[in-house]
Formats: C-alpha cells, sequence, structure tokens
C-alpha cells in the first residue's frame, strides 16, 4: 500500500527523443545558418572569383601591336612602359576599341661570354618561340649581342631591307635591319630608369643607340594567315611613320 500511495498523483512520464525544439523564427533561423554557413561561404568564394575573371576578360585590353625585343641586357620596366608610352601616338588602333595599346616583350638573351642563368636563358627562348608561332610581334628591335645568342633560331627570320627574303640558313642581319638613329620619330626617345642602377636619360639614349630594328618575314605562317598579313601590312606603315617622326595623334591613345 506504501507503494501505491507514493505514486499517487504522479504524471505520466515522459519519453524523451533527443530533438531539439525550435520555439522561435529567431531559433529557426540560427539553426539554419549553423547547417548552411558553409555552403554560403563557398559558393560566395566562386561567385567572388567568376566575377573577377569575367571583369578582368571584360575590361582588358587588347594590345594593337606588339613590338619585340631581343637584347643581351634586361631593361627596366621604367624603360619599356615609357617606350610603349612612346610609340602609342605613332600607332593606329587596329582593334577598333577606341584606344592604342603597344606592348614591348623584352627577350633578354646574354651573349656566348655571359654568365646569364641557363633556365632565364631558356625560358626567353621558350617564350621567343611561342611567341613568333602565333605572330605576336612583326617588328623586332635588338641590338647584335641578342642576335647572337640567339643562334639558329632567327635563321631567315627577318625580311631585308629592300623587301626580299632571307632564304632559310641566312643570317645576315645587317642587311635585314637599320639602326635605330635612322627612324626620326624615335630620336627623342629616352626614359628614366632605376637610378639605382645607373639608368639614367643618358645612358637610355646611349643603349639606344646601339640597337637596330627588323620586320619580321611574311614566309611561313605568316603569308598563310589574313589576320597576320593585314598586322604585317600595319607594321610597315608604321615603320613608315617612325621613320618620318609622322604621329598618327598627339597624345597616348591609351587611358
Amino acid at each position: 500500500m506504501a507503494r501505491e500511495r507514493y505514486l499517487l498523483d504522479v504524471g505520466e512520464d515522459t519519453i524523451h527523443t533527443g530533438v531539439i525544439e525550435l520555439k522561435t523564427k529567431k531559433d529557426k533561423a540560427k539553426n539554419w545558418w549553423y547547417y548552411n554557413k558553409r555552403i554560403l561561404l563557398f559558393v560566395a568564394i566562386v561567385a567572388a572569383v567568376a566575377f573577377s575573371w569575367i571583369y578582368s576578360v571584360v575590361t582588358k585590353v587588347e594590345p594593337d601591336y606588339t613590338v619585340g625585343m631581343i637584347t643581351s641586357f634586361s631593361l627596366p620596366s621604367e624603360v619599356t612602359e615609357e617606350l610603349e608610352r612612346y610609340l602609342e601616338p605613332f600607332c593606329e588602333d587596329r582593334n577598333g576599341d577606341g584606344k592604342v595599346k603597344v606592348i614591348v616583350s623584352n627577350y633578354v638573351f646574354g651573349d656566348n661570354s655571359s654568365n646569364q642563368d641557363y633556365q632565364m636563358t631558356q625560358a626567353a627562348y621558350t617564350r621567343f618561340a611561342g611567341d613568333a608561332a602565333i605572330g605576336s610581334c612583326m617588328i623586332y628591335i635588338h641590338d647584335q649581342d641578342g642576335l647572337s645568342a640567339l643562334g639558329d633560331g632567327l635563321d631567315g627570320f627577318f625580311l631585308y631591307n629592300d623587301g626580299g627574303t632571307m632564304p632559310e640558313g641566312a643570317r645576315d642581319f645587317d642587311n635585314a635591319s637599320r639602326p635605330w638613329s635612322d627612324y626620326e620619330g624615335l630620336e627623342d626617345f629616352t626614359a628614366d630608369g632605376n637610378e639605382l642602377n645607373n639608368w639614367t636619360p643618358e645612358v637610355v639614349q646611349e643603349l639606344c643607340k646601339r640597337l637596330s630594328i627588323s620586320l619580321r618575314t611574311t614566309e611561313g605562317a605568316v603569308e598563310k594567315d589574313e589576320k597576320l598579313t593585314a598586322y604585317h601590312q600595319d607594321s610597315v606603315k608604321l615603320l613608315e611613320r617612325l621613320e618620318r617622326g609622322e604621329r598618327i595623334s598627339p597624345e597616348s591613345g591609351s587611358e
């Protein structure tokens, strides 16, 4: 009887299921965020990367001309960037985007006595060969040591000054190039380089006097592609304007 007395008025035992009941909207929101925040973070990162890629593609300015520079020394970025800006008033807006953009691509090859890192030389040659294969450059600025170091890679690569084609294996570059000083439009070019390395405007001008300019041959890939042929013709006209010192616009066309 005592046992029954103790059990009187005792409510029904509750079975605990282990399920948390979410009473309010705030509780439900916190719970949803807890389980989904990683997914949302991942989606946000993917969206940001995609937006950045699309923006870079849409806003990227394609060059109208790329000028190759084959040298035995590396130019400071201040010098190549200034040369790009300097050339722009002589150039046409070939791609019709309303801007003129020139890129100077410097391929650095030490001469045969140079201690330049072998891997750096191979990287420069690979980049040169790749750009040549797709016809990125029609105009090349160079020094003698740079040409010599490149070796067989330039056999028959340039046009002769009279417009004739260099035969395969030919390397008489003196007949396929003209000195920097022949171009009236280049007379005033100079740039402030890295003063720590003595790249003063006077040094830049002195080095430029040692450079020559050549035009790529139309043999091979160029003559088989209409766009490359048109690019080559426009490059010939650019050199003619540089020779006469004739600017298309008084100021750079890029912004």
